[in-house]
């Protein structure tokens, strides 16, 4: 099951944390323009700015400076300039910069069908990943979207987590729906699985343009992926 860790409150803001299993193999690449080796993981994306991971050596960047190169996500590809936000060892933050045609083509690489389209089930068992106890369903599009459903040890669905473009939805029951913002993730290191720990800023009440941009993917999702018993309970509980 995946771990509820302590909940920081401050004067601003609430912070909640999780733990996730992490799927070892990222699709989405970003190839640097300045160089034909660099090649960085997606590690999340949105239409503001994505995170970088250079898994392959170091990189030369610091906060500021300007990066230029290509995204490519499994045949769709788009040219990015970008400022470095953030450098943490071989990961970066960086914040596209913007243009009204930049934004349309944005919106369009990270559409719902472009999204559904790259979705792989990693709980199929032809896949050979091994799941954390009572993880029924898990769904992940490269650095956009993961989505987590968890089951009672006897039956039914006791919570689901939906992270996409760094905005989080959760249900659970006995206290429903939940909205927040992804503030910070980062790979843990533990012997015998995968994980990684994400901070949450949590709304204050749930904030609707999330829970219909959830609504917006797991309607498109087909059968093959996730059960229409299963997308339908998801459905009903965002009140779709």
């Amino acid at each position: 099951m995946e771990r509820h860790l302590s909940l920081i409150k401050t004067d601003f803001k609430e912070l909640e944390k999780r733990v996730f299993p992490r799927f070892p193999f990222g699709f989405m690449m970003f190839k640097d323009g300045n160089s034909s080796k660099m090649v960085y993981e997606v590690k999340d994306i949105s239409l503001t700015g994505m995170q970088l991971c250079f898994r392959d050596g170091t990189h030369q960047y610091k906060i500021g400076s300007i990066i230029e190169g290509e995204l490519h996500w499994r045949g769709s590809n788009m040219k990015v300039k970008a400022k470095i936000q953030w450098v943490r060892e071989a990961a970066l933050g960086i914040s596209f910069d913007t243009s009204i045609s930049f934004e349309e083509k944005m919106r369009s690489f990270l559409s719902f069908e472009n999204i559904v389209a790259h979705i792989k089930p990693l709980h199929k068992a032809e896949l050979a990943i091994e799941l954390p106890n009572n993880l029924k369903y898990w769904l992940k599009a490269d650095g956009v979207l993961d989505l987590f459903v968890w089951e009672h040890t006897s039956q039914g669905v006791s919570r689901f987590q939906i992270l996409i473009m760094e905005q989080f939805i959760e249900w659970e029951e006995g206290i429903g729906l939940k909205t927040g913002k992804l503030i910070t993730q980062r790979d843990l290191e533990t012997p015998l699985s995968l994980e990684d720990e994400f901070t949450f800023q949590i709304d204050e009440s749930v904030n609707t343009e999330k829970v219909e941009m959830a609504l917006g993917v797991v309607r498109k999702i087909s059968q093959d992926h996730l059960p229409l018993e299963a997308r339908e309970f998801l459905i009903y509980k965002l009140g779709g």
